[in-house]
Parts: C-alpha cells; structure tokens; sequence
C-alpha cells in the first residue's frame, strides 16, 4: 500500500510530521509514504531543510503557472498510477485539483489535508473559490484538517461530513527547546549578550516582517503602556526598517536579531516571558506552537487559526481583536500582571497534545477511514 503526499515545498515542521506519519503508516498498516513538491524552491524563506528519513521526495517540475492558482506540473498521472491513495496538501494549486480528479478517474481514493484558515475570512471568498473549495472537498474521502477552524471550514466550505474529518495536529519538533531547557541556560547572561536589560519583562514576536504579520501593531500597543515590556524580534522581513524608526519614535526599547532557526532560536525564546503574534490573517501560526513549548504564555489576535485551540484566555493567555492596537494594550497589560511562570506551564501542557506522534496516530486513523469506507 502506498501513499502520495502532494504539497507544494519542504519544510522543517513538515519534515518531522513527515517522518512520524512515515513510521506509525509502516508500522501499523504496512503504508509506504512519498512526497511531491510542486515548487522548485522555498518561496524566499530561507529555511535549511534536510529530507524526511523513510521518505521518498520527488519535486514535479512546473508545465505553467495558473494566475492566482499556484502551479500545473508535469508527473500528476504518474505519480496517481503508482499510489493507492493521494493527499493533497489544500486548495490552492491548480495541480492540487488536477491530481484529485485524476485519482478519481482512476480508482485511487483522496485525502484533503488542510493546514488551517483565519477565522476572520471563512465565508469571505468569492463565488469561483468557494466552488473549486466545494468541489474539492466533494472529490475527497476524507479530511485531514487541522484544528477547530480546520473542521467548522470542512464542515462549512468543503461540504464535508463530521465523521469524515480527522485532527490533523499541525506540529513543531521540540527537541531543540526541550534539549535547551534541560541545560538550564542562564538567562541573564543571554539577555546581556542579545542587548536586553535584566529585570525587564521581555515580550517576543517571531515571523516575517510583513504586512499581514502586524508587527507595527506591537510598538503601538506597547508606546501606550506606563509599565513597558522590552520588545524582542526574531525574523526578518521588507518592513525591519519601518519599525526600527517607528520604536525610536516611540521610545519602545526594542531588539532585532534577524532570523533564528534550531538551538539559537531556542535560546531566544527561553529568554523571553511571553510571544506576541498580532497577524491580521494567519492561516495558524505554528511560533504559537513553538512558544508554548518553551513555556512561554501567548497573546493572539482572533485572526490566527491556532486561537480558538491553543490560546485560553487567561489559562494560557490572552487573545485579542486583530487590528485593534487599543485592545492589544489591554492584553498586555494583562499579561505583565499575570503569573507568567504558571500560565506558560499551563501552556506546555496544552501544546503537548499537538505533537508529530499525536499527528501521525490521527493520519492512521485516517488512513484505515478511508481503506474501511
């Protein structure tokens, strides 16, 4: 039995769901997974990917490229023929659906995996996209969605049905934060060395330095507030030098360190007190994840998938209306008077459920779903 994941590019969090699926699919039921890549690169984001283990990885090369659509790749028939089952990663490339509608001409069964959406767009798209997202979810067998946002989209969008929908747990690999956190790194040294001042709450944002990401919103938010966080950026992005000015216009203390990735990124989180993630539209946001691992507490906006699963108010931390810098404030303030330390071990044990293995035990189940109906 062989499975074909097609998605569009590697990725270091898929890479270690990749390699869980591969192991309990083997183990379990005697699957074999491959990977097809629709892309030739990373689109721009400089991630170091190595290639799952057990896994075989082909990239598609590119017949066209479909306006607003991603891409048509030459290898689709193929790749159909020598598979029993197909799942593709979404709705929004064109070989996506062409890869479908092959797999139904010929007999193979299809599962829709789904990363997630904003909440603040389901219902929004327009009448041609709500169809081909309609007629997608008719062409699958089931759904690999992930979260609450993932279901109530399969449910609403997809024409899905509720048995049909399984968890799909969209997960980062701990094992650099776990291995930082046992080492118990002196936080005031590491604060000395990244320029941030001792006794200071230190307050984290992580992502690309774009628009849609509102990291502007952050050092509005925190210019308002008579008791500051210092500000910490992980990432880099078209708009590092915007902000830059706009926190010396705004005497927010504020630290930019570029992009992170493994130990190093570890560290940074483990000197921080609590992750910001202000998007306006974010399909997740796996730094929410990745925070919480570290045991960090996270403010949200209600724009990010990952919201309504991982982000309690109050419990692990606080969310917020996404665009609203007034309320943001409000979270913050918050947060600078909460029990930091006990909310973010809450946290850790909310994200322990979101986890490869919890990933790959929920694709078997799946997987038997979709052989069994």
């Amino acid at each position: 039995m062989k499975i074909a994941y097609l998605t569009n590019i590697p990725s270091p969090y898929r890479t270690v769901m990749m390699e869980a699926w591969a192991a309990r699919l083997g183990r379990e039921l005697s699957v074999e997974l491959a990977v097809y890549f629709t892309d030739e690169d990373d689109q721009g984001r400089g991630w170091s990917t190595a290639a799952a283990r057990d896994v075989r990885e082909e990239r598609l090369p590119t017949i066209v490229r479909v306006p607003g659509y991603g891409r048509l790749n030459r290898g689709l028939w193929r790749m159909v023929r020598d598979n029993d089952i197909v799942m593709i990663g979404g709705f929004e490339q064109a070989s996506y659906i062409a890869a479908a509608c092959l797999a139904r001409l010929m007999g193979r069964k299809v599962i829709l995996l789904f990363d997630g959406f904003s909440p603040k767009r389901i219902g929004r798209d327009a009448v041609p996209v709500k169809f081909v997202k309609w007629l997608t979810g008719k062409l699958s067998h089931a759904c690999f969605a992930n979260g609450r946002v993932g279901r109530d989209v399969m449910l609403r969008m997809a024409g899905a049905r509720d048995e049909m929908i399984f968890n799909q747990y969209l997960s980062v690999s701990s094992c650099h934060i776990d291995r930082e956190r046992q080492l118990q790194p002196d936080k005031d040294r590491l604060r000395a060395e990244l320029g941030l001042p001792a006794g200071r709450p230190v307050a984290v944002f992580c992502g690309y330095l774009i628009a849609r990401k509102r990291p502007e919103l952050i050092l509005e938010a925190v210019a308002g507030l008579d008791a500051r966080p210092v500000m910490l950026f992980i990432g880099r992005g078209p708009l590092q030098d915007a902000l830059e000015r706009q926190a010396r216009a705004l005497g927010v203390e504020t630290v930019f360190c570029g992009f992170r990735e493994g130990a190093d990124l570890a560290r940074h989180y483990l000197v921080s007190d609590f992750l910001i993630l202000p998007s306006d539209d974010d399909p997740w946001g796996l730094v929410v994840n990745e925070g919480m691992a570290a045991g960090l507490p996270v403010i949200a906006s209600d724009a990010c998938g990952a919201t309504p699963d991982l982000v309690i108010d109050g419990i692990t931390g606080f969310s917020f209306a996404a665009g609203d810098a007034a309320d943001l404030r409000r979270a913050i303030s918050a947060m600078l008077s909460a029990d930091r330390p006990a909310m973010g071990e809450t946290a850790r044990a909310r994200i322990a459920e979101w986890t490869p293995e919890h990933s790959a035990r929920s694709l078997t189940a799946c997987v038997r779903y979709v052989l069994e109906g």
